[in-house]
């Protein structure tokens, strides 16, 4: 185990009594999606839209089984609840984790999410991008501020079929 940054292993993590650490796993690939798929000033929307439609969520769901999916973006949402510096009580409970997943996994389907769509946002969302969770973080302000994410994605979208079709 790191000391310096309480990052172990998820094999460390499974032996440990913690209820929660973050993983070196997750922080590896949310670097490298945000290295990939983001940019100074946000979310690389044209980087992130050209993700092929078999490797976004809604496929994914398909190959892998819903449960597994599930599993997945509830481990990048308690990633992304226990970095926001709030006490435990005013963080998403197990349950509402849990709804909240599920909600994603529909929105996902909604607009073709990917998997690095959501970690971007998480990332963003947790630097204060979209807005700080200064009281509470609940499933109500996290899907509020994914629906900014949403619109600035769809917005990039209709402008790059804009370029697309005049060019």
């Amino acid at each position: 185990m790191n000391y310096n940054n309480n990052i172990i292993s998820l094999d460390e993590a499974r032996k440990s009594r913690k209820r929660f650490t973050r993983s070196l796993e997750y922080e590896l690939i949310a670097n490298l999606a945000l290295q990939q798929y983001s940019t100074d000033e946000g979310a690389n929307f044209e980087a992130l839209l050209s993700i092929p439609l078999s490797e976004r969520i809604p496929a994914l769901v398909n190959e892998y089984g819903l449960k597994r999916m599930h599993r997945l973006i509830k481990t990048i949402l308690n990633e992304f609840c226990h970095s926001i510096t709030l006490p435990k009580s005013k963080k998403l409970t197990e349950t509402k984790t849990s709804v909240t997943a599920c909600d994603l996994i529909l929105v996902a389907d909604e607009d073709q999410l990917s998997m690095e769509d959501l970690i971007v946002f998480f990332e963003l969302a947790k630097n204060g991008k979209y807005g700080k969770f200064k009281t509470v973080l609940t499933h109500y302000t996290i899907m509020e501020k994914l629906e900014q994410f949403r619109q600035q994605r769809y917005e990039a979208y209709v402008r790059i079929k804009e370029q697309k079709e005049a060019g």
